[in-house]
């Protein structure tokens, strides 16, 4: 007999999401995935001055902010026909670059390992290490999070679990070095306002660069230190997720980091039958048949057949998965298949481990890159070319650039200087999007055909929704970002 599961609210993410699975036969067999909130920069940038959007949009999201402000940025410098400076787009670069590397630290740290791990086994530890007698405490202040005994597969390995769990409190340091390193070059973290079309407005002295590498050089000791390895060692303890959470296997990466030569992602599309193409924009698709729109943008919550706030995104009538895993495979990364060799993965396919390593690889590689462009940073050249703020464009400026979750877009209309139409391209609207023309949402393609684990006892369905949980935050979605 088929029964519901329900996740609703998911946490540990960013933004408000609902997840419905249909159960059969101890699988998965339907899925629903739902954003259930709306907020509407699309609309609310109407009418506006075009370079309010470089600074506005990252108020988008709590956690992706600047990545808005470079996307912007690039959408705005493509309107008003506006090179960046060289040191600009140094800047440019090794913020986002920097952010990219944090950002997947929070998402292993923060948001996956307590789905993993059970922390409480860290009671039973009786060494001297004060840093784990530390962590009891923090166990004891929050039950929920770190002394979680429902999962009935966690790793029963103390010594690694107390290991991980001083990553976890470490990365929380590291991410508040991350950002004075951030907030040097963009002027403050969250929302660096220096990011502008052009380049970047702050006046960079020797002293803040330093600051910059040396958060720079602590990012990159963490990721080498403890974030590849362990991330490696959950693999090791967790294989049969390279099976677990597979979507259509349709991938879609943009390109990013140009500088000094080659750039580190190029942009593509790689078909789940092995067909590969160059990107083209025009061939995306917002749908809006399950989303509570109207065709021209309008809110529609009564809409027959709708169950979320987020558009269907499809690329030539497919879904796409986007993210550090699609990054990979659109480049074909030869790195990233060797590392995947070590547990026995021959194919690079789309799976819960597959996008955990693949982030934590991401990682390493960016801040390699971020050491290499460094000094391409000149102390006594400008870094922005300012935009003519008098000026009144018309037109239109895309810009594509890269978050953390995946391919990100901004798209920017204008007319007599104000702005008459912006398109957002989120990430999380690719892999959270609905099911649209037969086509299910990639997340959704994900879910089905899950094993589900057994009820336990009446009532205790948090035993069986470990297996969902696992794969949607996987995606690390970012919900703020995806209903708009």
């Amino acid at each position: 007999m088929a029964k519901t599961l329900s996740l609703d609210p998911v946490t540990r993410i960013e933004g408000h999401l609902s997840i419905e699975t249909r159960v059969e036969g101890g699988k998965v067999t339907g899925a629903k995935v739902a954003g259930r909130m709306f907020r509407g920069f699309e609309q609310l940038l109407l009418g506006r001055h075009p370079v309010d959007a470089a600074r506005i949009t990252q108020r988008i999201c709590g956690i992706c902010h600047e990545v808005h402000g470079i996307a912007a940025s690039i959408a705005l410098e493509d309107l008003y026909g506006l090179p960046p400076t060289e040191n600009g787009h140094v800047l440019r670069d090794l913020i986002l670059g920097l952010h990219l590397a944090t950002d997947h630290i929070f998402h292993f740290y923060q948001l996956t390992l307590p789905d993993y791990l059970d922390f409480s086994l860290l009671r039973n530890y009786h060494g001297r290490d004060e840093r784990i007698a530390k962590l009891d405490r923090i166990i004891g202040s929050s039950p929920g999070t770190f002394g979680n005994q429902k999962i009935p597969d966690a790793l029963s390995n103390a010594e690694l679990t107390a290991e991980m769990a001083l990553g976890y409190t470490e990365a929380i340091t590291i991410r508040k070095t991350a950002g004075s390193g951030l907030a040097s070059l963009g002027g403050k973290v969250p929302f660096c306002h220096a990011i502008l079309p052009g380049g970047v407005t702050t006046g960079v002295s020797s002293d803040k660069l330093m600051n910059y590498v040396n958060a720079l050089e602590q990012v990159t000791d963490f990721v080498n230190r403890l974030y590849l390895p362990q991330a490696k060692a959950l693999a090791n303890h967790f294989p049969h997720y390279f099976a677990v959470g597979r979507s259509h296997g349709n991938f879609y990466g943009n390109g990013g980091f140009t500088l000094p030569g080659e750039p580190l992602f190029t942009a593509g599309v790689l078909y789940n039958d092995g067909r590969a193409e160059p990107f083209r924009m025009n061939t995306i698709a917002e749908l809006v048949d399950a989303t509570f729109l109207d065709d021209k943008g309008g809110i529609r919550p009564d809409k027959d057949g709708a169950y979320s706030w987020v558009k269907a995104l499809q690329y030539a009538g497919e879904p796409m998965e986007v993210g550090p895993l699609a990054r990979v495979a659109v480049n074909r990364d030869a790195g990233f298949v060797s590392l995947l060799k070590q547990f026995n993965q021959t194919v690079l396919r789309s799976s819960v481990m597959g996008r955990i390593l693949a982030r934590a690889y991401e990682a390493q590689k960016i801040c390699s890159h971020l050491e290499k462009i460094l000094p391409r940073f000149a102390l006594d050249q400008p870094t922005i070319n300012p935009p003519d703020m008098l000026a009144k464009p018309d037109g239109t400026g895309r810009g594509m650039s890269l978050a953390a979750r995946g391919a990100l877009n901004h798209e920017v209309t204008a007319r007599d200087g104000k702005v008459t139409g912006y398109r957002l391209q989120v990430p999380s609207a690719w892999n959270f999007g609905p099911t649209v023309n037969g086509r299910t949402g990639t997340v959704e393609q994900a879910l089905l055909g899950t094993p589900v684990q057994p009820l336990k006892k009446k009532g205790d369905t948090a035993n069986q929704s470990i297996e969902t949980g696992r794969i949607v935050r996987s995606f690390d979605p970012c919900l703020a970002c995806a209903i708009h």
